[in-house]
């Protein structure tokens, strides 16, 4: 290939490349491909090499929307002949090399590196951004515009650790593990497991760790539940301390408790459940067993 470097020519060294590939029929050739193979023995400790590396950089004036990698898809398949087109695909497969456990693999890899040192940025630095956008109106009754789809699969009873996990390294901080932001748009359900099978718990918690049910966006509390493991009590928690805590052994503590919807027994062997209380303006009635009630007198003091 001769150096077409400043010329405007198509090449290897040149500022244009386009490869055109319009097959009539079908076609089991790649329009491109880079094949490396790493030796054995080869490459040095810590160094990243890359089988295709593609640098841009752009200047503090830019306005433009520099976009290094770009995978583009337009699909016009019909839905019933079951093709599935995908814009951009990586695939990595872990395979035994018959010495020893085979080191991490990761299909994607995708980083922002903020090293700009600002404290509050006012522009954003994600590591990976799903768009998924639709003229259509109304419902999606299929469920099948989604955002994220994680699929684990594997042979029959394979076993996967997490569908997410999320970690940060010590001295690292994250403001949100999953947050929601509504820009004129709607939620309908925040978290739906509806469709899914739990063979153990939905959500899991350790102790004296707490579930909110308020809140502002600076992190800021005043009723949340938790449990706390010292009293082995799952407890409701105000400004004020625990208004509610049931322990294990079953002993309820409440700050305040009031029966609004008493329901008075007509006699003293009404249907009641053993425990059961009930009141009026004249009477306070205690269900002592099953079906039978016995009643106390009130008086003003």
């Amino acid at each position: 290939m001769p150096n077409v470097q400043g010329t405007g020519q198509p090449g290897i060294d040149g500022g244009t490349m386009m490869i055109w590939n319009a097959p009539q029929n079908f076609d089991p050739t790649t329009s491109l491909r880079v094949d490396r193979h790493v030796g054995s023995g080869s490459g040095q400790m810590w160094n990243t090499y890359h089988t295709i590396w593609a640098l841009g950089s752009t200047n503090p004036n830019n306005k433009g929307f520099e976009w290094v990698l770009t995978g583009e898809l337009h699909n016009n398949a019909l839905a019933s002949t079951g093709a599935q087109n995908v814009a951009v695909n990586g695939t990595a497969f872990k395979e035994s090399n018959g010495i020893g456990p085979v080191g991490p693999t990761w299909a994607g890899n995708f980083n922002c590196s903020d090293t700009t040192g600002e404290e509050d940025p006012v522009a954003s630095c994600i590591g990976t951004e799903i768009d998924v956008s639709t003229t259509a109106h109304g419902t999606d009754k299929n469920r099948q515009r989604v955002g994220i789809q994680i699929s684990m699969s594997g042979t029959n009873g394979a076993h996967s650790g997490y569908g997410i996990m999320m970690g940060t390294p010590a001295g690292g901080w994250i403001d949100r593990g999953i947050g929601f932001l509504g820009q004129g748009g709607q939620f309908q359900i925040g978290l739906d497991t509806t469709q899914a099978y739990f063979s153990k718990a939905a959500i899991m918690m350790a102790p004296n760790q707490f579930f909110a049910v308020d809140g502002d966006n600076d992190g800021n509390f005043k009723h949340f539940w938790d449990f706390d493991g010292s009293a082995s009590a799952l407890r409701y928690l105000t400004p004020g301390g625990p208004m509610l805590s049931v322990h294990d052994d079953g002993l309820v503590e409440v700050g305040r408790l009031a029966n609004t919807i008493p329901h008075v027994p007509t006699s003293s062997f009404g249907s009641c459940v053993k425990g059961e209380q009930a009141y009026n303006a004249s009477y306070f009635f205690q269900c002592v067993d099953t079906n039978h009630w016995k009643r106390a007198a009130l008086q003003d003091f």
